[in-house]
Order: structure tokens, then C-alpha cells, then sequence
């Protein structure tokens, strides 16, 4: 079958954008630092670049050492990524590749984290492609992680499931159909084409059982 589905990671195959924010939140507290915005929606979705210009808007120096400090505060409040990952993930994963589907992933996160969590999860088996959004010029929403996860999985016919605005903007200017996983916060996912409410669902999708 000559068709593909292009996973995000973070609030798709991970529930994992909770977490980092009070990570984050956290961190700035212990510096007594107040960041740039605390409101947990305007970072979903986000590539690691975005997420510090937001934290830190006013003062590159002074974003480059806190960012460098706290690489080394996650070293120690890492992220149990077995428990964050979704119960249905390996079951879906085993299904869409029964089908015969290509499976590729395309993060914003860095390319560290988006390794250790397949590694962590037993997951490597299943991906013909991965990219982090430290390997794009640009990150979402811009098209380009999408472009180029399509071109490498060499499948023109392509399917996306994506999570945050930002996600989804990116696959819809890459032209590909876009599958949104309803999160439990509010979350604006009125561009995708569709909207699920469990992994489970893509199984019964037209797009691709036709």
C-alpha cells in the first residue's frame, strides 16, 4: 500500500506537554525568574527554539545561559517516557504496519528526547523516517518538517496526526491530510481535517482503509 501517516510526538504519541511545562515553570521559579508568559497553551506545540524565545523574549545572552542551565536541570527531572506514552500507541503502531502503511515521525523536539523515547519505548521498529525540528530551517508551522518527511517516506499519499495549532497549520501547508488527537485542554484544532478522540480511531479511517 502505497500510503503513509506521519505521527507528532509530543500530545500525540506522548503525553508529555504537561509535563515539560512545569518543567519549565519550575526551573524559572527556582530562579526566581518570572518567564515570559505562563500560560501552558502558548508553548504547545512549540519547537525548543520558539519556547525560549517566549521565556525569554528580552535578552539573547541571558536566554543562551538559562537555557544552558537548564539542559542540565533536565538531566536530573527527566521524563518517564514509558509512563507518558500512550497505552494504545504499540497496538496502533502494530496495526498500521500490518496494513502494510510506511509510519514516519515529525517533532519539534529535539532529536536527544525524540531517540531516548523510542529507545525507552520499544518503538525504533515501527518508523521508516523520524525528524526533530532541530534538522528544519524552520520549524512549525512552517510546511518544511512535513515536506520533507514525505519526500524521504517516498509515499505522495500521506496522513498527519498532530495535536496543536501550530502542527496542524504545518501539514495543511505541506498538503497533507491532517488527523487532529482532541487533547484534554483546550486546544484549537479547527483546521484539520479531522478530529479524533482515541488513537484507535485512525485504524477505521477511510483515508486509509481505501
Amino acid at each position: 500500500m502505497d500510503k503513509a501517516v506521519i505521527f507528532d510526538m509530543d500530545g500525540v504519541l506522548i503525553d508529555s506537554e504537561p509535563y515539560y511545562f512545569e518543567r519549565r515553570m519550575d526551573f524559572f521559579k527556582a530562579k526566581g525568574i518570572q518567564p515570559g508568559s505562563d500560560k501552558f497553551e502558548d508553548y504547545v506545540g512549540n519547537s525548543e527554539k520558539q519556547t525560549w524565545k517566549l521565556l525569554v523574549s528580552e535578552n539573547e545572552t541571558k536566554r543562551e545561559k538559562l537555557h544552558q542551565e537548564y539542559l542540565e536541570y533536565k538531566k536530573h527531572h527527566g521524563i518517564d517516557f514509558k509512563k507518558a506514552l500512550r497505552s494504545s500507541v504499540p497496538q496502533v503502531l502494530t496495526k498500521l504496519s500490518e496494513k502494510g502503511l510506511s509510519i514516519g515521525l515529525a517533532s519539534s523536539s529535539p532529536r536527544k528526547e525524540i531517540n531516548q523515547m523510542l529507545s525507552d519505548c520499544q518503538l525504533e521498529k515501527y518508523f521508516s523516517f523520524t525528524i526533530s525540528g532541530e534538522e528544519v530551517k524552520e520549524s512549525k508551522p512552517n510546511p518544511e518538517i512535513y515536506t520533507i518527511s514525505r519526500k524521504m517516506l517516498n509515499c505522495p499519499d500521506c496522513l498527519a496526526v498532530e495535536d496543536s495549532t501550530l502542527g496542524i497549520a504545518s501539514a495543511k501547508a505541506a498538503g497533507i491530510y491532517t488527523v487532529a488527537l482532541k487533547q484534554a485542554f483546550l486546544m484549537d484544532q479547527r483546521e484539520a481535517d479531522v478530529v479524533i478522540n482515541e488513537l484507535e480511531e485512525l485504524l477505521s479511517l477511510p483515508q486509509l482503509i481505501k
